[in-house]
């Protein structure tokens, strides 16, 4: 396939509910000069069907199967294959607003940046109301260097670790060898990796995503053990990326906000995850602040052994 300027990469499981309404969206987008890769996860529903449905509606659009390997998986799947100079992750159950790429493509151009950051809503499906999202808003047109971006990001307050709300240059994958780490909470830890190599990062409050927020994502009903210590592993992952590249201390204040929402989350999510736990709240929640803990603590060659370690059991 010849160069475009944008890759779409929509990886696709049990979406049939809301699959129409992303692929439309993106249809119809004033920016025209894109690619979109539906990365079929192995769904077992009727998505599929759906996404056929587009690849002969629109050219643009390419649908390619794969056996289930999770979000990140697929999303890697899709790097592979894209054709980009830039690249955009949507996820299947969501939609975007009819200029979300051209707002991007304009402000990354326009001040050569390597990320371009947009505002976003969540669409809550219990009220089916489309609301801002509830951190500080978004500067607008702004521009950060490496340092600045980075502990913006870390403060998770304007960017936030999504990648989905942002334009990324597709170089920042490729040369410096980045995928999506195969756990849970990924987001997290490929956006640190990405923005520790993006000289600049430029912003626009165009509230162009609009991220579907079910009861079960917000309540995280679906708790468990892989879950608890992903969210934990995150700590680790994200430190030693810092610390290789030299970064730790310039992103180390805002990167403890971060640190001190995984220690006191996790007497919460252990209490969530409780029955398929093997041991108590207590003897778990002792386990993994103990971890996070450890992690701030450790010298930094000791990290790669912490990320392999999981206490929640």
């Amino acid at each position: 396939m010849s160069k475009v300027k944008i890759s779409v990469i929509v990886p696709i499981y049990n979406v049939e509910k809301y699959l129409d309404e992303c692929l439309d969206s993106i249809r119809k987008q004033t920016f025209t000069d894109f690619e979109v890769l539906l990365i079929d996860d192995g769904t077992p529903d009727s998505s599929v069907d759906i996404a056929k449905k587009y690849t002969e509606l629109d050219n643009r659009f390419t649908l390619y199967h794969k056996k289930n390997g999770g979000l990140s998986d697929a999303r890697n799947y899709g790097l592979e294959r894209a054709n980009g100079e830039y690249v955009a992750f949507i996820d299947s159950d969501d939609r975007i607003r009819e200029k979300y790429l051209e707002s991007l493509y304009n402000i990354i151009t326009k001040y050569d940046a390597d990320i371009a950051v947009c505002a976003f809503s969540f669409y809550y499906l219990n009220s089916g109301k489309i609301k801002k999202s509830n951190k500080k808003p978004i500067d607008n047109n702004r521009i950060y260097n490496r340092e600045e971006a980075l502990r913006e990001l870390m403060r998770d307050r304007q960017f936030r670790f999504y990648v989905w709300n942002k334009l990324w240059k597709m170089s920042l994958f490729k040369d410096n060898n980045i995928t999506m780490p195969i756990m849970i909470y990924e987001d997290m830890v490929v956006s640190s990796m990405l923005f520790c190599h993006a000289e600049k990062v430029v912003s626009t409050d165009y509230r162009g995503y609009i991220y579907t927020r079910a009861f079960s994502k917000y309540k995280e009903v679906s708790m468990s053990k892989k879950r608890i210590n992903d969210y934990i592993r995150t700590v680790p992952c994200m430190r030693k990326y810092l610390e290789d590249r030299n970064l730790y201390k310039t992103a180390k204040l805002p990167f403890f906000r971060h640190i001190a929402h995984v220690f006191f989350s996790v007497p919460l999510l252990v209490i969530q995850a409780n029955k398929s736990l093997e041991r108590g709240i207590l003897k778990n929640s002792l386990a993994g602040m103990g971890k996070v803990i450890k992690c701030v603590r450790s010298p930094a060659d000791k990290l790669a052994d912490l990320i392999e370690e999981e206490v929640v059991m």
